[in-house]
């Protein structure tokens, strides 16, 4: 189990078509499934955004503030996420299950998923 941020949540390539994107949610960040903190992640990435967007047409560029204040919640949400995973895999083996039931778990879980959303 892993959990992952992006380095910049604003990209910015001069001279392409599109020089600026701005990640959110599961583009910009990726956590264990445990404790459902990727969707409410997620919408406060769009909220935020939305906000800053909709401020930044009268003022300066916002995407400096944007990238520093949604990768604090995000790296802070990805240790939050791990810190719970690790907490239910010791209760797990306090059931006498194991790391092994939990990966088969969240394979099969994965598999549903994608096999639903595809």
């Amino acid at each position: 189990m892993e959990a992952v941020v992006a380095d910049s949540f604003v990209s910015r390539e001069p001279g392409l078509a599109v020089q600026r994107v701005f990640l959110a949610g599961d583009s910009a960040h990726a956590f264990p499934p445990s404790g459902g903190f990727g969707l409410n992640t997620g919408i406060g990435d769009a909220y935020n955004l939305a906000h800053k967007l909709a401020s930044s047409l009268d003022s300066a560029d916002t995407a400096p503030l944007y990238t520093q204040e949604r990768k604090l919640i995000a790296s802070l949400t990805k240790d939050f996420a791990m810190l719970n995973y690790h907490k239910s895999l010791k209760i797990a083996n306090k059931l006498g299950l194991y790391d092994s039931h939990a990966k088969m778990f969240s394979q099969a879980v994965s598999s549903i998923g994608n096999n639903f959303f595809g």
